[in-house]
Parts: structure tokens; C-alpha cells; sequence
């Protein structure tokens, strides 16, 4: 009897293993069963994913919680389904109701730390530098008197040889805007070499403002011994000066060379690493996972590797050369991209080659290239900056378009400008028998556009060939106001129609260039750039703003396969922040705080009070209390 009874007792549990219903309750997860438990688990959050790529106001799907196996996100879903995917081992962290995104992904921005930073950690230059700021006057007789008399108190102190380094800053209380001392100092007007030669005549002298910088004869003898064809590479950048180097001007490739060369020339790249990491950990801190950026200095190079290669870098690192523009003989410089071959995509998921850039194609107010597409008077159609065939970078482009690689980076800031590099991409089509299609995979990009405006003849190329739209709004708002006066009210219209060019089918994505992430979604979302409303018909919504720094930008790092929104299988890239970028007043977008910001898995950021919370300690940079990294100008 008691053998007939433990029978049944056995058949009955054998029937009840087998039942569907408990089969299904005992089972494994798929994710679990393919790939393991997860390493971490993100629970109780708003996870949008903005996994729908359309030109659209939908952000794709949302989530309460999310499994991440590894560097990549295994699984998406609710907190149940999620939780069932982790073992004893696994890490938890609690959103407590945070919103989730994708990582921001900047495509331009030269991030690469500063003399500042390598100053506060104590590392001397190979040369004594005194550092001078000054503020503009209220003209440019009143501005060089302040130039002259602190170049004089300066030199008092030095001895001969050592450098006076001066940064000249705009006064808008007496109404001298950035874009009025670009108009003085490129055309080297307000300061040149032979006034400051006089002022400091043993002290090598250097005056920067923005993208120029003017120096005396003393300093001019060092570089040309220390680079000998500076003064041709100099003459060829700045094309819109004739002569430039005698009048002491300098264009922003010699003055990067010169730091990164020169400056920093007794500094080991261990040293200079460090520098790049610092700067990219704050940036870490807003939100940032990945950048793009073109690298115009070898010793760039030799820093950015070096922080890869030890395994260091707190964030992704798209890489565009752009080492043509160091001081080095001018047949060399243009066929550089034809001697070393095409290196576009090579790399890992940490830092890879973009392609071939070109800055200087065109450049902010005031030598942007409207050409015959705005008429103005004489004195500014002058100042224009125009690329003709015979010049470096008009060849470089096409040469490394003759040889496979992609450009990138490369400025078009005003509408000729764009219209010429398109003269530059037909041309090589008709020699070399690419077609579009062809071309629409190399993802050309023209960079700011800040008035490219909706010219058909230059819009319907732009289109044909797929070309990619970096647009910078913090551009805009900085120069609206110096377009009005050199144009007058006819420019408006060419102001960043965003709006048009999505509507248009225009590949289309955002940068910051270093500007706060907030104040700058907030100028496409409103058209308030900093208290100017510039074309309102051009508003976008919040979601579709958001697309262009995250799921839209991914393709133009060529990477929408791995990054740019919350899918199983791709890079756990995201940044948790402490308000609902969605659903809080557009107002208050400036004043989100990034809490957390994960690379791969693993923290590249984790502010105070969250780590406090989540009973850890902070990574990385850390903002004072009270800061609002978002929205500070």
C-alpha cells in the first residue's frame, strides 16, 4: 500500500513539472538562458529610448527598467520582467522615478583641454608666459591704448625672451560685441605687428581674439625657427588677408600648432593625455557619451591615442584629421590624404576615424561666404572668405574625396560656401563616375550652417548627395545681431531654417560646440536665441530636438547600430537626469542636472547626491553645489 501511494505521490508531481503553466513559471528569461544574468539592472526609471527614428514628436518606446549585460543592454521592460533577470550577484540601481536617455552625442566639438588645466596641475611650459586679459574699449583707439598699456606693464616685469600672452574680451556695456572685434582684428587693423614690435620689442607679444591672434616681430623670429615654412602656411589659411603673416596675424591652424607644437613641446604625452582625459570627464558630467572633433596637431594625435590605448577615456571619441593644416611644406600638406591612405572607419567602439576634415573652408562672422547670394556694402563683401581652387584646402577636399575618404567637419557656415564644396563634390563625380548613391554612403557633412538658408540650387544638391546638417544654435545666438548690421534685414531668412530642411528630407543634427546642452535645445525648441526670435515658423518640438543630438546624430558618427537610443544589443550609453526633460516647462529645460552618465556599462559620471543615495561614492567631475551645467552661458 505504501509503495502504491508514493507511486501515485511520484506521478503526481512528475504531472505537475510537466504542466505548461508551471513550466512557464519556472523557466528561464530568454535573455537569461542566451546570455547569462545580468550584470546590472536599472529599475523603478523612465527609460525612453528614443528607438523610433522618424521625423516625428514620438520618442519610441518607454521602459521601467533595463538589464545590461557586459557593455550592452541585454533586455528592456518592466520592472518585474527586468528583476527576473538578475541573480544574487547582480548589480542594482534604483532610479527612484528619474527620467532616462540615450547618451548626448555631440558631433562637433573640439574638446581637448586647455593651458588652464595643465597649469593647475602644476606642469610649467618649456617657455616663461606671462597672461594678460584686457577688455575691449569703447572704439579702437580706446581698445589699443588698453592693449598697449598693459603689453607695457607686462614687458616691466619679464625678462627678454619671455612670452606676454593676452587675451582681448569684448565690452558689451560699451557695445563691442565679439563679431566687431573679429572685424578689427582680421583685418589686421587693430593691433599689428609693427604697433606691437614698438610696445614689446624684446618680449615675444601674442594678442588672441576667437579665431585670430596678432603677434610682434620678437614672436614671429621664434615660430620661424622653429617651424620654417610658417610663414607660407600661415598666408594660405588666412586667404581672406593677403599677407597676413607681415602684418603679425595668425589664423587658428598656426595658433594650434603653436600650442600643441610649440608650447607644450617639453611636456611627454602621458602629461598631455591627462590633460584631454580632465576635459573630457567634465564633459562626461553634462551628459555627453560620444563626440566628434577634428584633430589638427600631431601631438593631438599623439595625446587622444595614448588616453585610448591605456584604456582611460571616459567617453566615445570620433577622430577627423585634419593634420594638413600644421606647418609643414604645402605639397605635402595637400596630398597627404592621397599618401597615407583612406583610414575612414578604422577604430573600435571607444575611438575610430571619421574621416578628413576641413575647418577652414569657410568661418564665422565676419569671412563666412555669402557670395553673389547676399549683397552688402563693399567694406563686408571684403571680409568675405571664399575657397578658389589654387588654395590648400580647396585641393585637400578634393583629394581626399579622390581617394575614398569621407569628409567631415568641414565649415559651411554662409551659402556660397556650401555651394562651392558642392562644385567640389560634382566635379570628382564627373571624373571619378561615382554616382549619388555612392556618395549619399560617405555621409559628407557641411558644419554650423549657420546661414546656408534654403538656396534650391544648393538645397536640391545637398539632398541628391545625402549631405549631413551640423547645426550650431549658440552660433547663431552669438552672431544674429552682427549679420543684421553687416547685412542688414535680408539675411534673417538664411538664420537656421531647421525646420524646412527636416520638412525637406535633410539629414539633419545638432552640436553645442561647448555650449550649455539645455540653452541650446531650448533655442530649436522656442527660436529665442538669446532674446532675439529668429524665424518662429522654424520651432521644433521637443522630441524631434532631442533626435538630433541622439538617435538622428548616430548616423553621422556612423554608429546607429550601436549607439544613439535604448535598444537589446546596443552599447549601454545613457545619462540619467533629474528632471523630465518631456513633461517640465520648456523654461526649465536649462535647469536639468545629468545625475549619472554610463559609457558601456560604467560610469563615466555619478554626482554627489545620487552616489550618496545609492550608498556609493561620486565618479568623476564633479559641478559645485548649486550649478546647473545645462544652462550655464
Amino acid at each position: 500500500m505504501a509503495r502504491q501511494k508514493g507511486l501515485f505521490v511520484a506521478a503526481l508531481m512528475l504531472t505537475l513539472v510537466s504542466s505548461p503553466l508551471l513550466r512557464a513559471q519556472n523557466a528561464l528569461p530568454a535573455e537569461v538562458a542566451d546570455h547569462g544574468y545580468a550584470d546590472q539592472i536599472v529599475v523603478n526609471g523612465k527609460i525612453v529610448s528614443m528607438d523610433d527614428p522618424g521625423y516625428n514628436a514620438n520618442p519610441g518606446h518607454i521602459y521601467e527598467a533595463m538589464a545590461i549585460k557586459g557593455t550592452r543592454i541585454m533586455a528592456l521592460g518592466t520592472n518585474q520582467q527586468i528583476r527576473a533577470m538578475a541573480s544574487q550577484k547582480t548589480k542594482v540601481i534604483d532610479m527612484a522615478g528619474r527620467l532616462v536617455i540615450p547618451g548626448i552625442l555631440e558631433s562637433h566639438h573640439h574638446n581637448f583641454g586647455s593651458l588652464q588645466t595643465l597649469q593647475a596641475m602644476g606642469v610649467p611650459l618649456a617657455d616663461k608666459r606671462m597672461s594678460v586679459q584686457v577688455q575691449a574699449g569703447k572704439d579702437m583707439e580706446a581698445t589699443r591704448l588698453k592693449i598697449e598699456n598693459a603689453i607695457k606693464d607686462a614687458a616691466s616685469k619679464l625678462q627678454p625672451g619671455d612670452w606676454i600672452y593676452m587675451g582681448l574680451n569684448p565690452n558689451p556695456q560699451e557695445g563691442v560685441g565679439g563679431g566687431m572685434l573679429q572685424e578689427w582684428t582680421g583685418r589686421g587693423e587693430l593691433e599689428n605687428r609693427t604697433r606691437l614690435s614698438r610696445v614689446a620689442p624684446v618680449n615675444p607679444t601674442w594678442i588672441q581674439m576667437g579665431v585670430r591672434a596678432t603677434v610682434n616681430d620678437a614672436a614671429l623670429d621664434v615660430l620661424r625657427k622653429y617651424f620654417p615654412d610658417f610663414d607660407e602656411f600661415n598666408d594660405m589659411e588666412d586667404s581672406d588677408l593677403p599677407n597676413s603673416t607681415d602684418v603679425g596675424e595668425l589664423g587658428l591652424g598656426p595658433m594650434t600648432a603653436v600650442e600643441w607644437q610649440y608650447w607644450y613641446r617639453n611636456q611627454p604625452t602621458s602629461v598631455l593625455a591627462e590633460v584631454v582625459r580632465q576635459a573630457w570627464e567634465r564633459t562626461a558630467a553634462v551628459g555627453q557619451t560620444a563626440f566628434g572633433s577634428r584633430v589638427y596637431a600631431p601631438r593631438i594625435v599623439d595625446a587622444v591615442s595614448y588616453l585610448h590605448t591605456s584604456g582611460k577615456a571616459p567617453i566615445r571619441y570620433m577622430m577627423e584629421l585634419e593634420t594638413h593644416r600644421t606647418p609643414m611644406q604645402p605639397e605635402v600638406s595637400e596630398n597627404l590624404y592621397a599618401t597615407i591612405g583612406n583610414l575612414t572607419g578604422m577604430g573600435d567602439d571607444m575611438m575610430w576615424m571619421g574621416g578628413a576634415s576641413n575647418e577652414v573652408w569657410d568661418a564665422i562672422y565676419p569671412r563666412h561666404c555669402f557670395g553673389p547670394d547676399l549683397p552688402a556694402a563693399p567694406a563686408v563683401k571684403e571680409r568675405e572668405m571664399c575657397r578658389k581652387p589654387d588654395d590648400i584646402f580647396w585641393k585637400t577636399i578634393k583629394i581626399s574625396m579622390e581617394h575614398d575618404w569621407r569628409f567631415l567637419d568641414v565649415h559651411a557656415v554662409a551659402s556660397d560656401a556650401a555651394r562651392r564644396l558642392i562644385q567640389i563634390i560634382d566635379s570628382v563625380r564627373q571624373d571619378t563616375g561615382m554616382t549619388a548613391e555612392d556618395i549619399q554612403k560617405m555621409r559628407f557633412t557641411m558644419e554650423h550652417v549657420v546661414a546656408v538658408g534654403n538656396v534650391p540650387d544648393i538645397m536640391s544638391k545637398v539632398k541628391e548627395y545625402g549631405i549631413y546638417f551640423s547645426i550650431n544654435p549658440s552660433m547663431l545666438a552669438g552672431q544674429y545681431a552682427d549679420y543684421v548690421r553687416a547685412y542688414g534685414p535680408n539675411a534673417i531668412p538664411f538664420m537656421e531654417p531647421v525646420k524646412t530642411y527636416l520638412d525637406e528630407g535633410v539629414n539633419v543634427v545638432g552640436q553645442f560646440e561647448g555650449a550649455p546642452i539645455g540653452e541650446s535645445l531650448k533655442m530649436f525648441i522656442t527660436r529665442n536665441f538669446d532674446g532675439n526670435v529668429i524665424l518662429p515658423d522654424q520651432k521644433l518640438d521637443r522630441v524631434t530636438a532631442l533626435k538630433m543630438w541622439t538617435t538622428w546624430s548616430s548616423r553621422y558618427f556612423y554608429k546607429e547600430n550601436e549607439f544613439g537610443s535604448l535598444e537589446p544589443g546596443k552599447l549601454a550609453d545613457f545619462v540619467v537626469l533629474d528632471k523630465d526633460y518631456f513633461t517640465i516647462p520648456v523654461d526649465d529645460i536649462p535647469s536639468i542636472v545629468p545625475q549619472m552618465t554610463v559609457v558601456g556599462g560604467k560610469p563615466s559620471h555619478l554626482g554627489a547626491d545620487f552616489a550618496k543615495e545609492l550608498g556609493t561614492e561620486p565618479v568623476g567631475y564633479q559641478f559645485p553645489a548649486g550649478s546647473h551645467p545645462w544652462g550655464s552661458r
